[in-house]
C-alpha cells in the first residue's frame, strides 16, 4: 500500500510566542536542542521512502533537512519543493499575537479559526480556505499519484494547511491541530487517501501537550 507520512515543521520564535505564521512570514527554527529532530528521524528512518517533499518556506525545508541527515538504515530521498505545500497565508495578520488578537478582532478572529471565508478577512490579505485546502489536497493527490505500489513518500509542511489539507483530502473533517514535528499518516486507497494515523509525538521525549495551531481558539 502507498503511504503519505506527513511531518509539521520543528518549533519556531513565533511558534513559541504564539505569533500568527504564515506564507508571509519565516521565524528561525529553535535549533539550541537537535534531539527532537533525531527522535524524529529515528523514528521515520524505520520505514522506506522512494521520495520526499517539502514546502518552499524556509521553515519547513530546514525541518526536512535536519532530519534526513539524521537518517542511517536507509538513505534519504532526494528532497523535492513542492509550493502548494506552503502554509495558509494571514496576510495583515502575519506577525501579531494571538492574545492581541482576540483582543482586538475576536469576531474576526474566530472566522479565521474556523477557517470560515469572510470578505472581511480576504481584505486583510488572507488567502481563501476553500482554494488552500483544495491546493493542499491537489498536492497530496499529485504525489500519491506518483509512487509506485507500496512505495511511501515523506512530506515535510505546516499545521494550518496540512490540517485543513488533511480535511480536504480524506473528508474527515473532524481532525484537529497539529504539533510541532508530528507525524501523520495518509493511506492510498482505491477511494482515494485515509487516515492510517494523525498527529503521532509518541516518538519525541518532551510534548508541549497545550500546543496547537496558534491561529485556532
Amino acid at each position: 500500500m502507498r503511504r503519505l507520512f506527513i511531518v509539521r515543521h520543528g518549533k519556531t520564535a513565533w511558534n513559541l510566542e504564539k505569533r500568527l505564521q504564515g506564507a508571509g512570514a519565516d521565524s528561525p527554527l529553535l535549533t539550541d536542542d537537535l534531539t527532537p529532530y533525531r527522535q524524529l528521524a529515528h523514528y521515520l528512518d524505520q520505514y522506506e521512502f522512494a521520495q520526499a517533499f517539502t514546502s518552499p518556506l524556509a521553515r519547513a525545508y530546514d525541518t526536512a533537512e535536519l532530519t534526513l541527515k539524521y537518517f542511517t538504515r536507509h538513505q534519504a530521498p532526494e528532497l523535492q519543493t513542492v509550493n502548494d505545500l506552503r502554509e495558509l497565508s494571514f496576510g495583515q495578520w502575519e506577525g501579531r499575537s494571538r492574545a492581541e488578537l482576540i483582543k482586538t478582532a475576536p469576531e474576526l478572529f474566530a472566522l479565521m479559526s474556523k477557517r470560515q471565508d469572510d470578505p472581511r478577512l480576504i481584505n486583510l490579505g488572507m488567502e481563501n480556505f476553500h482554494e488552500a485546502r483544495r491546493r493542499f489536497a491537489g498536492a497530496l493527490a499529485g504525489i500519491a499519484a506518483s509512487l509506485g505500489d507500496d512505495d511511501n513518500a515523506l512530506i515535510f509542511a505546516h499545521g494550518g494547511i496540512s490540517q485543513i489539507g488533511i480535511q480536504e483530502a480524506t473528508g474527515n473533517l473532524k481532525l484537529l491541530g497539529l504539533k510541532n514535528l508530528s507525524t501523520s499518516i495518509l493511506a492510498v486507497t482505491r477511494d482515494g487517501l485515509a487516515v492510517d494515523a494523525y498527529n503521532q509525538t509518541a516518538y519525541l521525549s518532551q510534548v508541549d501537550l497545550n500546543e496547537g495551531n496558534v491561529s485556532i481558539l
